[in-house]
């Protein structure tokens, strides 16, 4: 079921695996960018979502306000989720891949990541292997 759609992301929730998959389709300004993660949130949330897809492939570097904003105010947010792992689609771009990594560096005590290079692979790990235990 898709939970919000813009040109710039879609979110869906596949129901009978718990798991949300983040599409992002282009770039977008600074308030959509924060919005849209502010709304992700809400949904894992509502949903108590266990497992997500974060396919970035197509998302462009973010200021570095945003940047700083997404790796502090936000990764702090996402720790609370009920998030067990989280499979991240390499972007594209180098410098959002670099942008990326230091986001998921302050999440990895806390939730099991693991990046990959398409959708199949992703979502098979997160419905097939085993999550590992992390703090709380």
């Amino acid at each position: 079921m898709v939970y919000f759609q813009t040109d710039y992301l879609q979110v869906e929730h596949h129901e009978a695996n718990n798991v949300l998959i983040t599409q992002w389709y282009s770039d977008c300004s600074s308030l959509q960018y924060r919005q849209a993660l502010i709304n992700i949130a809400r949904i894992a949330r509502e949903l108590q979502v266990e497992y997500a897809v974060m396919d970035r492939r197509l998302l462009q570097p973010v200021s570095e306000e945003d940047l700083h904003w997404t790796c502090t105010i936000f990764a702090k947010a996402y720790t609370k989720l009920p998030l067990k792992k989280v499979a991240v689609i390499h972007p594209f771009h180098p410098e959002t891949e670099l942008q990326q990594q230091l986001f998921y560096k302050q999440l990895e005590s806390y939730i099991e990541t693991r990046s990959f290079s398409d959708l199949t692979s992703a979502y098979d790990w997160l419905t097939t292997v085993p999550s590992v235990k992390r703090h709380s």
